[in-house]
């Protein structure tokens, strides 16, 4: 990524990022082993490169798996768990949250039978360690998003998206990241909301690198932007979209 300095890639590791020589990217079959494993098991989807073209309210995933009373309560109870964390226990995880929001309002718009799509998401993203967070509130809307600190395993060395994937080809990577958002009914980030939420970490040991939503003018000139967050700094960094490493994923972030 353009902004990422010397002293940063010294940092946290030469091998780690693009544009320093020899990059150590995760194979791609592990990483894909990986993929497969989380969405079989976990989302229950049999083919985590199927992508056929549904929304991200309607995906793939929705349709394959019985989504059960107690499914709901584990993932109610987890967004909650970290809702609890209240403003420095976010701050110290890294991201930032706005005040006076209440829990019951969110739980109630997620139980609603027409918000049953954005309840499993967000089942999904607890079972993937993506540690949503309830960030903000907007026009009668809140805001989920990932807060998770290193880059999730199952994500790394993606593109950003179909066409990327296309010009570095499939076995180089680990497929993209708008298809894999859309595989989880999870959107992919907007930017204001990483500007606004997401904040250095106050440790050395996490670090991350993920593609969030892209502009249309971006993709055209074949850029993506990327979160670049670690103990020093955080910032959303626009580079190619075809850049790929073993510490690069993507982050989403749901509205209900």
């Amino acid at each position: 990524m353009n902004s990422v300095t010397s002293e940063t890639r010294e940092r946290l590791g030469s091998d780690d990022l693009p544009g320093s020589g020899t990059v150590e990217v995760i194979g791609a079959s592990n990483v894909e082993g990986m993929r497969s494993q989380l969405h079989g098991s976990v989302l229950g989807v049999s083919d985590p490169n199927q992508n056929d073209g549904a929304n991200h309210a309607e995906s793939t995933a929705l349709q394959s798996f019985e989504f059960t009373p107690k499914m709901a309560d584990e993932a109610i109870a987890a967004l909650r768990a970290e809702f609890d964390k209240g403003t420095q226990g976010a701050r110290e995880a890294g991201y930032l949250i706005q005040e006076g929001i209440a829990f019951s309002v969110v739980e109630g718009k997620l139980r609603a039978a027409e918000n049953k799509p954005v309840l499993v998401s967000l089942y999904r993203m607890v079972q993937a360690g993506s540690r949503p967070a309830v960030v903000c509130a907007e026009n009668g809307r809140y805001c989920i998003a990932e807060t998770f600190g290193r880059t999730l395993a199952a994500r790394a060395n993606c593109v950003y998206d179909k066409e990327a994937e296309d010009r570095v080809g499939r076995d180089n990577c680990n497929g993209n990241a708008v298809d894999q958002a859309k595989e989880m009914g999870v959107p992919l980030m907007e930017r204001r909301i990483a500007d606004a939420h997401l904040t250095r970490f106050q440790d050395a040991d996490r670090y991350c690198h993920d593609y969030i939503q892209a502009t249309e003018d971006e993709r055209k000139d074949g850029n993506a932007p990327c979160v670049v967050r670690n103990d020093a700094w955080a910032d959303v960094s626009l580079g190619s979209a075809h850049v790929h490493f073993g510490g690069l994923g993507w982050r989403g972030a749901l509205w209900v």
